[in-house]
């Protein structure tokens, strides 16, 4: 029983412990990009909890009330503070860049209970690296920077919130779902304490998939002996994609995505512009079972369409 104590559960509540048990709350969570405040967000979302008009997951962010803090337009955004207020005793504010301006917007919410992740600074760092093609050490002098205004925020005022550690939430889920459930004080039924559990989990793939910068679209259009076809582009950017065309497995070409091609069923999904690619594959025909994949050189992801078989006698595809 005494020994229970030792135990380091990785979260610490700091403040006064009477602002958590009022029935109107604002929950407002802070970390540093890929530091875990879209574990927390989303663990609040899967309990019930709004989060914001266009918050969705996987990273569950209030980009409405977030877009006019960081244009410093707090009129317009005490008025969505307070239409939230009406409409929710207890919701959610995320945003990791939300520290930045912290001092600014702190006194605009009521009753604010801060959910501070912290995460080890060379993870964070690495993750940024593969995610956004970041340097590894510059990342990691930025996610401790990040952390000094953390800590600054929390020792030049009195605030009232959790301490968290991402590390020790991973080890023991069920501790820090059961407490943010003691947090809430609403009724939690199983079904949403099932969902908070189901997750909270390393890597998710959802996460990852959204949040690199390489993130890219298209696909193969069509599939002859001597010719591929398709299109594919950078999501979050409008540079000139090198395709890379794999044959069971192996790398044997690559060009560049930059063949206009005319707008078909959704621009979103299917866009217009300079972003085609051709493969001749003259020199070197596809044989019946070979495997054609094809994926841009900076994405691990391949794109739609990949992996086939080519048939022989199948025609284009």
């Amino acid at each position: 029983m005494g020994l229970d104590k030792l135990n380091n559960t990785g979260i610490r509540y700091i403040g006064d412990k009477k602002a958590i048990e009022q029935e109107q709350k604002t929950l407002i969570v802070i970390g540093v990009v890929r530091g875990g405040t879209s574990l927390v967000a989303g663990t609040i979302d899967k309990l019930g909890i709004f989060t914001g008009k266009k918050s969705r997951p996987p990273v569950y962010e209030d980009v409405v009330l977030a877009e006019l803090f960081e244009k410093n337009n707090y009129d317009a955004a005490q008025k969505i503070i307070d239409e939230y207020n009406a409409n929710h005793d207890i919701w959610l504010f995320k945003r990791p860049s939300v520290i930045n301006y912290i001092d600014d917007v702190n006194q605009l919410f009521r009753n604010p209970i801060y959910l501070i992740i912290f995460k080890d600074i060379f993870s964070v760092s690495n993750r940024n690296s593969i995610s956004m093609t970041t340097d590894t050490i510059q990342g990691l002098k930025k996610a401790h920077d990040e952390y000094s205004k953390i800590l600054s925020f929390i020792n030049k005022n009195e605030i009232n919130g959790y301490l968290l550690s991402y590390e020790k939430i991973m080890q023991n889920t069920e501790n820090f779902v059961e407490t943010m459930i003691t947090l809430l004080d609403t009724d939690i039924d199983e079904t949403k304490r099932e969902k908070a559990m189901r997750f909270i989990e390393p890597n998710p793939k959802a996460y990852l998939d959204a949040s690199r910068i390489t993130k890219s679209i298209g696909r193969i259009g069509s599939i002859t002996k001597d010719k591929i076809i398709g299109w594919g582009k950078y999501l979050h950017s409008n540079e000139v994609a090198i395709v890379e065309l794999y044959i069971n497995n192996s790398l044997v070409s690559s060009t560049e995505a930059k063949d206009f091609r005319q707008h078909v069923v959704d621009k979103n999904i299917h866009p217009t512009g300079h972003c085609g690619y051709y493969f001749d594959l003259s020199e070197f025909p596809l044989k019946d079972g070979d495997n054609v994949s094809v994926k841009l050189s900076k994405d691990v992801v391949f794109l739609d369409g990949s992996d086939f078989i080519f048939k022989e006698n199948s025609g284009a595809v």
